[in-house]
């Protein structure tokens, strides 16, 4: 007699939990085996031939790193001896019955012959029977059905999350030409272009290019769908195809903007009286310094230097701010922005509110209200984030903070394609002194908060919540219309009202294109790795000559040269693993991994890598010299990739070689910015070349 399986699971006792977890473990083996590509077997296989030529990889290294070597061999002690007593117990279980051989569903077998083996030599079950099958499930047609729409991309649908595009007839129509469906099917999802519409003078909300319906790879495209039939008010409150899908779906869309158009836009600022804030990457200078504001603007105009990213610098020692702000104002010197006009040079975070109110301070005092003000920079310095910041600061005009459009923000470079505006607050005395008094007064929450965040982060060597934070008030609001509400009465930015005729105006411009940044190679997926969105953990490591260490598959850095062995303290993106090899083998190594997991960055199908540029030397040799094991005497920028500070004995000389794609943005920097960087590391993991994160400071 046949038992239904619940029932002899039931009789079975505490052995239906062992079965239940048999079958599980062998369902799950084949799903995961059906899963698994062959680019990871051949990873697997990779490894295995090469890993007498990869002396250290933090990605394979991960759990001992995070540990230590002393943790983690007691973890291993202990995992060890839970494997071997979970055999001893498996193999001290009675044998399953002779019945279980003769259980079948819809006239097959459970498992065949050919893969009990394997079954018992990862599970090691007593077995008395060997003819097994695996159990195939099979969905009908409905449950299939479901799964699929399940599954289904909502990027298919993305029109419908416009407000103004009317999505309840796309079903009316019934075509049955297979040409026309297809074409109706295509415009369901996607709309369509009209190349005969004329173009809008309304900017789009987001990126600042009139809207139009001409042609997607132009910015600022809208369907016709959506476009046509629309007011000026109608558009103003809406944003083109390509900030739409930044901001839901964080994709960008390919558009054709020359980059001497960018330089045309910014032409205005040579003939009108106007203040400029120069933005720089703290991660990526002197590369993100753009020299050419000197040729557009001219030497005498009044320039601000702002630079971002602070809240991402790890701090070395006590006072580490002033050191970068002397580090930047170094090499801006050295550059040709040292021939401009500087008024100021300020350490801000746009995306924590750090600083920002400092400078909102300086531009009152500085420049008052003589003109407009530009903001200016490369692409990806986070000019669109302080834009916002700002609109919704003491500096923008209270009747316009709640009807201009926030900017679009977004990873990927070149996000602002137009000039993006809000007109300026007037600093009258009045003003000026209210908005003292608020400071004043928000000065002593903010030293008790930042007391209690370093007692929460005390003994912590790293914590997810950034050490440079402030809080952005505003010191004026729009009277109230009655008790309980406050009302703003305008619903668009009208320019020709009285209130903003004459007012002056900050404008976010587009960011120029460096020569030396190469996030334009990178994917989506490969910029969210490559871009720091915490705190960088410096990460240390011991070379001796004739080593060399990839940063993923983005940069390579060779020991030439050098008496002693030199440390190297890197600066990256703790998505990008470090990879240690031998000189020699470098170039083997990064043919035969590069696109596959031990370098991260670039990954992709086949397709994609034939793409990749690959690494090129750097002609140039950079030397070093030596300022004692706890001094960096140096760094080695990598644009968009991050930078190497280098630790060598005193007066000793080292020779380094730096490798990225088309040798692009290898800069020598000194002093280094953070000098003292070396110190943060912690002891050194046994038998590897790596040290583990110390401690950081806070300014």
């Amino acid at each position: 007699m046949l038992f239904p399986t619940r029932k002899f699971l039931r009789l079975c006792g505490s052995r239906s939990v062992i079965i239940t977890q048999f079958l599980r473990t062998k369902s799950n083996a084949i799903n995961e085996k059906a899963v698994r590509t062959t680019t990871n077997i051949d990873f697997d296989i990779l490894l295995l031939e090469n890993k007498d030529k990869i002396k250290f990889s933090s990605y394979l290294e991960r759990e001992k790193l995070d540990l230590g070597y002393y943790k983690y061999y007691v973890k291993s002690i202990k995992r060890a001896k839970k494997i071997e007593a979970k055999n001893v117990e498996e193999k001290s279980l009675p044998p399953l019955p002779l019945a279980l051989k003769y259980y079948v569903n819809n006239n097959k077998i459970l498992y065949e012959e050919s893969e009990i083996e394997d079954i018992k030599h990862e599970n090691a079950f007593h077995l008395p029977f060997k003819n097994t099958t695996k159990v195939e499930v099979i969905l009908d047609d409905k449950q299939a059905g479901e799964k699929t729409e399940f599954d289904r991309c909502n990027i298919d649908k993305w029109m419908t999350n416009y407000e103004h595009y009317d999505d309840s007839k796309l079903m009316v129509h019934e075509i049955h030409e297979e040409d026309e469906t297809e074409q109706l099917e295509w415009t369901k999802n996607y709309g369509t272009a009209d190349p005969m519409a004329s173009i809008s003078q309304v900017p789009c909300g987001g990126c600042g290019a009139l809207l139009h319906c001409n042609d997607p790879a132009i910015p600022g495209y809208l369907p016709s769908e959506i476009f046509k039939g629309r007011v000026d008010d109608d558009l103003k409150t809406m944003e083109c195809q390509r900030c739409h899908f930044l901001k839901e779906y964080n994709i960008a869309l390919d558009v054709t903007v020359q980059p001497e158009e960018y330089e045309k836009l910014l032409q205005n600022i040579r003939h009108v009286k106007s203040l400029v804030l120069l933005m720089v990457d703290l991660l990526d200078f002197p590369c993100s310094i753009w020299p050419g504001i000197v040729d557009i603007i001219g030497s005498k105009r009044p320039l601000i230097v702002v630079g971002n990213k602070v809240d991402l610098l790890p701090g070395d020692s006590i006072g580490y701010l002033k050191r970068v702000k002397e580090a930047l104002s170094l090499e801006i010197d050295k550059s040709p922005l040292g021939k401009a006009n500087i008024k100021h040079i300020c350490l801000i975070s746009a995306k924590t509110g750090y600083g920002v109110e400092d400078l909102i301070t300086t531009m009152f005092k500085q420049w008052m209200y003589k003109g407009d003000v530009y903001l200016v920079g490369c692409t990806n310095v986070g000019k669109s984030s302080l834009f916002n910041t700002l609109l919704q600061s003491d500096y923008c005009k209270v009747h316009a903070v709640d009807i201009v459009k926030r900017a679009t923000v977004s990873r990927w470079p070149g996000t602002t394609l137009n000039l993006l505006k809000f007109p300026i607050n007037r600093p009258s005395g009045w003003k000026l002194h209210q908005r003292y008094e608020r400071l004043k007064s928000k000065a002593n929450i903010v030293k008790l908060e930042n007391d209690i965040r370093k007692g929460q982060v005390k003994g912590k060597i790293f914590s997810d919540t950034p050490s440079l934070i402030d809080h952005i008030g505003r010191t004026f609001t729009i009277p109230l219309h009655d008790e309980n509400e406050q009302q703003n009465p305008f619903a668009v930015l009208d320019e020709k009202h009285e209130l903003f005729a004459n007012s002056k105006w900050f404008y976010d411009t587009p960011g120029v294109i460096h020569p030396d940044q190469v996030l334009s190679l990178l994917s989506t997926e490969e910029l969210l790795m490559t871009i720091p969105k915490s705190m960088i953990k410096p990460q240390t490591y011991y070379l001796h000559p004739g080593q060399s260490f990839f940063l993923a598959g983005l940069a390579r850095i060779d020991l030439l040269e050098s008496i002693e062995p030199c440390r190297f303290t890197i600066f990256c993106s703790e998505h990008l693993p470090i990879t240690m090899v031998n000189t020699d083998d470098a170039d083997e190594v990064y043919e035969k991994f590069v696109g596959t997991e031990l370098f991260a960055v670039p990954t992709g199908e086949a397709e994609r890598i034939k793409k990749w540029p690959g690494l090129q030397k750097k002609e140039d040799t950079f030397d070093f010299c030596g300022q004692g094991p706890k001094i960096c005497c140096g760094d080695i920028v990598l644009s968009s990739i991050g930078w190497v500070s280098v630790t060598a004995k005193y007066n000793s000389v080292c020779k380094v070689a730096a490798w990225t794609p088309g040798a692009k943005g290898i800069h020598k920097r000194i002093p280094s910015v953070l000098p003292n960087a070396i110190n943060l590391k912690g002891k050194r993991i046994r038998d590897t070349p790596a040290y583990k994160v110390g401690k950081v400071h806070s300014e």
